[in-house]
């Protein structure tokens, strides 16, 4: 026997090494492995979660792509998931063989019409011109706000004006110091800083103040209030963290003051006065 040639143990192991070698399937990055993704809840017709639902929808089929090869596979996935009016509103589409059944798309389109508006209610630009601060925190504020631009298909110019009329008047007059160069999401970021230090300050403010009479609300002395009693050093405090100056409360001007009296004779000039009490005009 040659000894240059492979022994019959040789044959064997390379044969059943190239078998083993043929009977591995070949993986591939698409289905090596699965993004795990869970099942989207069921949905009813609610108007208020139609595009969430819609988007779990996306998420699941574009993470699991070997699922659903089809479009119908796509189509029939979804309906899998509906109940209520929303199931009934599919049955009749796939019962009645409607096109809107084949591609995907545009059956998710015609869900979306259909489900994911309610009767009266405004469009993200209307929302968006009518959305203010209130009553509400700046992060809610901004979060809202954000929201609603992310589908609106506004320029940044339009958004971070909208942004700006919709704050509290008092964070608005801090924000003026600000234009348009610092981008929207910088002035958003830094609305919700000022904001959240200006509340730190007012309630430092409130824990420090003098122990007060629990028998009512003290009210100052209207003149010790009046913007013309303030000193130079008052006044600069009030007028940056938008403080009425009358009363130094926040949230409004000195114009609209909920405790300023109304104008009277005796606030006049006093020239002006002794001409109100003199008797000769008083006939």
């Amino acid at each position: 026997m040659d000894p240059r040639l492979p022994s019959t143990a040789e044959v064997l192991e390379e044969l059943v090494s190239a078998l083993r070698t043929s009977l591995t399937p070949v993986t591939t990055p698409s289905s090596a492995s699965v993004s795990p993704m869970a099942l989207p809840a069921s949905y009813a017709g609610d108007a208020a979660v139609c595009g969430g639902f819609l988007l779990q929808v996306d998420l699941f089929i574009e993470m699991q792509p070997q699922k659903f090869t089809t479009e119908r596979s796509k189509v029939a996935f979804l309906i899998s998931l509906l109940n209520g009016k929303a199931l009934e509103w599919a049955r009749a589409i796939w019962n009645a063989k409607n096109a809107i059944i084949n591609p995907y798309e545009a059956f998710k389109n015609n869900f979306k019409e259909v489900f994911g508006s309610t009767t009266g209610e405004l469009s993200m630009s209307d929302q968006l011109l009518h959305l203010r601060q209130g009553s509400s925190t700046t992060s809610e504020y901004t979060l809202q706000f954000r929201t609603l631009a992310a589908t609106s298909g506004w320029n940044e110019a339009a958004l971070l004006s909208a942004y700006r009329q919709g704050l509290d008047p008092p964070l608005r007059v801090q924000m003026a110091i600000y234009d348009d160069s610092i981008r929207l999401e910088g002035f958003l970021q830094r609305a919700t800083r000022i904001s959240q230090q200006l509340s730190a300050c007012q309630s430092h403010e409130v824990a420090h103040q003098p122990f007060a009479s629990t028998s009512g609300p003290s009210v100052p002395e209207p003149m010790q209030m009046d913007s013309t009693r303030l000193t130079r050093a008052e006044r600069a405090r009030r007028l940056p963290a938008g403080l009425c100056l009358y009363c130094g409360a926040p949230g409004h001007f000195i114009s609209f003051c909920p405790v300023k009296p109304p104008h009277s004779p005796s606030r006049k000039h006093p020239l002006l006065l002794r001409f109100w009490i003199s008797p000769r005009y008083t006939r």
